[in-house]
């Protein structure tokens, strides 16, 4: 694709437009999604539509300017932009019989997940995948240890 591509499918196109798709783990891949304003999705998940997702990992990235954001995921890919595809055909990568969710859940709170570089903001909003990657809590963490940590995360208090 080429760089007005890209900017012609993230302004009329459906968002955020995935620009790539790679199996890593089993069942799972890494996806790239570009949206407006120079926002960047990082995303492993067990299927190509966001609506037919079950909770996978999603960080966002936001990039002081399209060139920066393209350098980034150029790097992250190592490929260039003209390389790439918009709204890829990998449907095929997503199946299997075993999604190695816990590898994945270890790996990121292990450090072992490579991130985009050169952004000027970065996010995990949803608060099981951000506390692995924080380390405050373990993929084999028991309930009420995970309970517990909910808890002092959010300042919920008990009516008790």
């Amino acid at each position: 694709m080429t760089e007005k591509e890209l900017i012609t499918s993230i302004s009329i196109g459906k968002l955020p437009v995935v620009i790539y798709c790679e199996k890593q783990y089993e069942g799972i891949c890494c996806m790239l999604k570009v949206t407006r304003n120079n926002m960047l999705f990082l995303d492993y998940t067990d299927t190509y539509d966001d609506a037919d997702s079950d909770g996978g990992f999603r960080a966002k990235f936001v990039y002081d300017s399209l060139e920066k954001l393209i350098r980034s995921v150029e790097e992250f890919t190592g490929k260039k932009l003209i390389q790439l595809d918009i709204e890829p055909r990998c449907y095929d990568k997503f199946k299997c019989d075993n999604h190695e969710w816990q590898k994945l859940q270890w790996d990121i709170y292990n450090g072992k997940i490579r991130f985009p570089e050169n952004f000027s903001k970065f996010s995990i909003g949803d608060m099981w995948w951000r506390g692995l990657y924080l380390q405050e809590i373990r993929p084999d963490c028991s309930r009420d240890e995970l309970t517990a940590w909910i808890k002092k995360t959010s300042n919920y208090e008990d009516d008790e």
